[in-house]
């Protein structure tokens, strides 16, 4: 099964609204330059990718992102085809949950009698496309419900400024046979971790996506690791592919010690390369050579660390975020 919700659910979110795109144009549907303004929609609307960051109201962003790939593609073949799909995003954000709420029939009914808008045949779309909206906001709300769970919850812990650590807190009823101990160690350690990690990690991109769908593009977040994972291929595959898309690269930090970086450097530095985001404890395998550190996104140090001192003397040449445990 597929854990990188997020990527699933822009995937999702571009093959349904190429329907409505097409039930709009019928035998005239430009499947290709309708998916490459849809791509750039989803890049700004759920990555937080713009070419126009100084706009901070969002569909004026949006506005000028469509526009400049409007003229990108304009032809005098494709003018009022390309006006019409610049045109329907405006309804594209109410049907994403971006401006205010209003009933789906009086949005559907606008969109038929929009006279800036060519629909091939008003006869018939208007009930395909209130059928084609009531099965999207279905498949939404499925969405929604077989990722989240009574079992589980996520704890935030803010360490940094808008930077959180996430913890898995589970409501799973464990026996009173088990002592205190055994269950700590039996949560926290081998493939109960593991599992764990997983789960953490799929909560964290849903987190992650409800922020975005929120426009909220404010915090980070710090995940923990399972060490074990490195010796285990193809499982540490499944597992990073959860955060294998942008919006998960650029705002979740996944931590480890750096003894685990040391003894797993080439398959860190490889998932580095590929955009993923790691920070690392500061631990006694670390020399003290602040070059080293560049690669990480965060670094921790507890306050009775032994190069606490020296470290925080050079955090101005240190381009990491720096927190003390």
């Amino acid at each position: 099964m597929d854990y990188n919700i997020i990527s699933r659910y822009t995937k999702f979110l571009i093959r349904e609204y190429l329907n409505f795109f097409r039930l709009i144009f019928s035998n005239n549907y430009p499947k290709e330059i309708c998916t490459s303004f849809l791509e750039r929609y989803i890049s700004v609307r759920y990555y937080n990718e713009t070419n126009y960051r100084r706009e901070k109201d969002f569909i004026e962003r949006l506005n000028k992102e469509l526009i400049a790939l409007y003229k990108t593609y304009k032809t005098e073949e494709n003018e009022e085809t390309l006006k019409n799909i610049v045109a329907l995003f405006g309804y594209i954000i109410y049907f994403d949950d971006i401006d205010a709420f209003v009933y789906e029939a009086d949005l559907i009914n606008t969109l038929i009698e929009d006279e800036t808008i060519k629909i091939f045949s008003k006869k018939t779309a208007k009930e395909d496309i209130l059928k084609w909206y009531i099965n999207f906001k279905k498949t939404k709300e499925k969405f929604n419900s077989s990722v989240l769970s009574k079992e589980f919850t996520l704890s935030e812990s803010r360490i940094y400024r808008n930077t959180f650590k996430l913890d898995l807190l589970q409501s799973v009823k464990i026996s009173n046979l088990y002592s205190e101990f055994a269950i700590n160690k039996a949560y926290n350690m081998g493939t109960v971790y593991e599992q764990r990690i997983f789960i953490t990690y799929i909560l964290s991109s849903y987190l992650l996506l409800e922020k975005a769908r929120n426009l909220d593009f404010s915090k980070h977040y710090i995940v923990d690791f399972a060490t074990s994972l490195f010796d285990k291929e193809k499982k540490l595959k499944r597992l990073l592919n959860i955060f294998d898309n942008p919006l998960t690269k650029k705002f979740i930090t996944i931590r480890l010690t750096y003894e685990d970086y040391l003894e797993h450097q080439d398959i860190v530095n490889n998932y580095i390369s590929q955009g993923y985001s790691f920070g690392v404890i500061l631990d006694s395998k670390f020399n003290g050579d602040i070059e080293n550190l560049i690669l990480f996104s965060y670094i921790f140090m507890h306050e009775n660390y032994e190069l606490y001192d020296e470290i925080m003397e050079n955090k101005d040449n240190i381009k990491s975020k720096i927190i003390t445990l």
